[in-house]
């Protein structure tokens, strides 16, 4: 006879706001990864992975990325470089940027240079301030229309800006089209975010992991 099956009841209003989004970033999975380029108002250059991302409508285009604070509870330096500019670039994770997700992912200094960190390099947009990378076969270039306040202020895990932004520019490689020049997912090869520090590849990776180190452990490897 087989087990039988018991259930795991979850009430939110007796979780911590860690809980809720660790339940909801296990259940709501795979999720594409935007991989967001900004320039600070000093001229760094930043990168970062963000997962809570949809694309919304295709006229305007549109497309919104969840923004949360850091685990310090200071803005992410993504959302503060985008306010400043107005725009950003999602660059979509693709099999060949995979390795690196994690290191971009660190909380490190505003001063730290995420394109030097990765190995990657930067390229001029078209038609926004954000540079993107050289090394993503595709580009979304994207200006912000509306910013939509959500969750518990102040909250890491809880606050989050909901950042509207319509695309006004894209760019791909046309190593990713298939015979009939449609993109072709097979060979885009996105990555996708599991649960804990698994993820999904449309390429031969499949399902794999990566482990994310502190700030103070990434420098510690640098030295050595």
């Amino acid at each position: 006879m087989d087990k039988q099956e018991s259930w795991v009841k979850f009430d939110p209003s007796e979780k911590s706001a860690a809980d809720r989004q660790f339940l909801l970033s296990q259940l709501v999975v795979p999720r594409p990864i935007a991989m967001i380029s900004t320039v600070g108002e000093d001229g760094v250059l930043n990168v970062a992975p963000m997962s809570y991302f949809l694309p919304i409508t295709g006229s305007p285009m549109l497309v919104g990325v969840s923004m949360g604070l850091r685990e310090d509870g200071e803005q992410k330096h993504t959302y503060l470089n985008a306010l400043h500019t107005g725009d950003f670039v999602i660059n979509i994770t693709s099999e060949n940027l995979s390795e690196k997700i994690e290191i971009v992912a660190l909380e490190s200094p505003h001063t730290a240079d995420e394109y030097e960190m990765a190995g990657w390099t930067s390229c001029q947009s078209e038609m926004v301030t954000s540079p993107g990378i050289s090394e993503a076969r595709a580009r979304l270039e994207c200006e912000i229309r509306e910013i939509v306040e959500l969750g518990e202020a102040g909250v890491p895990f809880g606050e989050v800006h909901l950042v509207v932004a319509e695309v006004v520019w894209a760019t791909y490689s046309d190593s990713i089209l298939n015979e009939r020049g449609r993109i072709d997912p097979a060979l885009l090869e996105p990555v996708g975010r599991l649960g804990l520090r698994s993820f999904i590849s449309a390429g031969e990776k499949g399902v794999f992991s990566i482990e994310r180190v502190s700030w103070e452990e990434y420098l510690s490897t640098k030295d050595d």
